[in-house]
């Protein structure tokens, strides 16, 4: 092991006692660019979906999982796999090509002449921001500090989320866009492809100024570039706040990490961790992908003359609404207990939704739907990232992570094959089956978080 040197206090207390500043606002927009892509695919994907399979005459279960299945596919790749990279190779490394893969991927998509191809490019595209959620919950919960990381984390989605209302919009623009086969133009589902992958591109050339993970440099020994880093960041604070000097360091915390193997997962210390949130991830998928890719798909087939599209994005509107809410309350309440909640509201919630008669009650409770399952997707992100030690951050969170996205794409077509030609409320039946689970689960299992520093959680 190689010796510690001993500096003020180590990088994790160092960081407790800067005040918020231009990095932490930078950092957090640079985060919150990735987010914002890679939502335009994640949200947006039903309303895209809806267009393809009309414009390329799918039907049955195939028209419920053409582009979603393929894309959460993807994303169960890269997940695993970038999860593992950010601990082993960094942070930064990850963030250096995960979004050129998704802007490549999604650009070439747009290009392609027969669904099967577009599927496949979106397929790749998945990978590349396979490891966005994972990375992203993990590199803000170890810049961030204790007391604000999950309202700082929150509004990083609550940038995210304003791509939902956004590019269904857009495909409601575009849905006559070219020339017109089965009522659909050409260009309806390639111009919001497009502009996933100019965003992708984008975002990859802004994240080149990101610096690495000081927590994470510790961890693995390189204690001297944390210091360079963690230096350049304090100096940079006492600078903007006119500071002769920081808080003292109250607390000690020893840098000191193995390095990261997979087997570690399942280590004695964080094994029941490791299960809840597996199951945790299994199953929610159902419940909050089930809406979003159904939702628009509900709204098309019963009022076709309504510009369906143009309500589906002020449904999903809810979503950035919910998040904004979210800011006030998700250092207020315990974690476990916010997603707990958050859960089975959405599932009274969408229930009416699912039985709603008339437009303007399926969009208000629509829209409501989407404002809890915005909440509880905050919970739970944040949540996720920090129970788990430093030195399996990304790994744990991409390893579970991962699953959701496999278990999403069978749940849909689960979903899309035996419950939708029951009718919308047989959906949320099944999904009320995936919320007793998931109350279980995290109620018997679930460590306490909030507030609390990561290296106090992961004891």
């Amino acid at each position: 092991m190689t010796e510690v040197k001993r500096y003020e206090g180590s990088v994790a207390d160092r960081l407790e006692r800067l005040p918020f500043s231009s990095f932490h606002r930078n950092f957090l927009f640079m985060l919150a660019a990735g987010e914002w892509a890679e939502s335009l695919m994640l949200l947006g994907n039903g309303a895209l979906l809806s267009l393809v399979a009309s414009y390329y005459g799918l039907s049955g279960a195939l028209a419920t999982y053409a582009l979603p299945a393929p894309f959460f596919a993807g994303e169960f790749v890269g997940s695993w796999l970038f999860g593992y990279l950010a601990d082993r190779r960094g942070r930064r490394s990850v963030f250096l090509y995960n979004q050129l893969i998704f802007g490549l991927g999604m650009l070439i998509a747009g290009f392609m002449p027969i669904w099967q191809l577009i599927a496949l490019f979106v397929f790749i595209g998945g990978i590349g921001v396979g490891g966005e959620f994972p990375l992203v919950d993990s590199y803000g919960s170890e810049i961030f500090k204790g007391k604000q990381r999950g309202t700082r984390l929150a509004l990083v989605y609550t940038l995210a989320v304003t791509a939902a209302p956004f590019i269904v919009y857009i495909t409601s623009l575009t849905a006559h866009v070219g020339p017109l086969t089965h009522g659909i133009g050409y260009y309806s589902f390639r111009i919001p492809l497009w502009i996933m992958g100019i965003a992708g591109i984008a975002v990859w050339a802004l994240r080149l100024r990101l610096t690495e993970s000081p927590r994470w440099l510790e961890t693995h020994g390189r204690y001297e570039e944390a210091d360079r880093i963690t230096r350049a960041i304090e100096e940079r604070v006492m600078r903007e706040k006119k500071l002769s000097q920081l808080p003292p360091v109250t607390e000690k915390t020893d840098p000191y990490q193995k390095p990261t193997r997979f087997r570690d997962l399942f280590a004695k210390d964080i094994r029941s961790r490791t299960i809840m949130m597996l199951i945790f991830q299994i199953f929610q998928g159902g419940l909050f992908y089930g809406f979003t890719t159904f939702a628009p798909s509900l709204l098309v087939k019963k009022y076709p003359l309504h510009d369906p599209l143009g309500y589906a994005a002020v449904i999903y509107a809810g979503f950035f609404v919910g998040s904004v809410a979210n800011v006030f309350i998700i250092d207020k309440v315990e974690r476990k207990w916010g997603i707990v909640i958050t859960a089975v509201l959405a599932g009274v919630v969408g229930s009416l939704f699912a039985v709603a008669n008339g437009l303007l009650a399926e969009v208000i409770l629509g829209f409501l739907t989407a404002f809890i399952l915005w909440n509880f997707s905050n919970f739970f992100h944040q949540y996720q990232a920090e129970i788990f030690p430093t030195r399996v951050r990304t790994t744990a969170a991409g390893f579970v992570y991962a699953w959701s996205r496999i278990s999403t794409s069978l749940l849909i077509i689960l979903i899309g094959t035996f419950f939708l030609p029951h009718g919308p409320l047989a959906v949320f039946e099944f999904a009320w089956v995936l919320i007793a689970i998931i109350v279980a689960d995290l109620a018997i299992l679930g460590p306490r978080s909030t507030g609390k520093r990561l290296e106090e959680i992961a004891k």
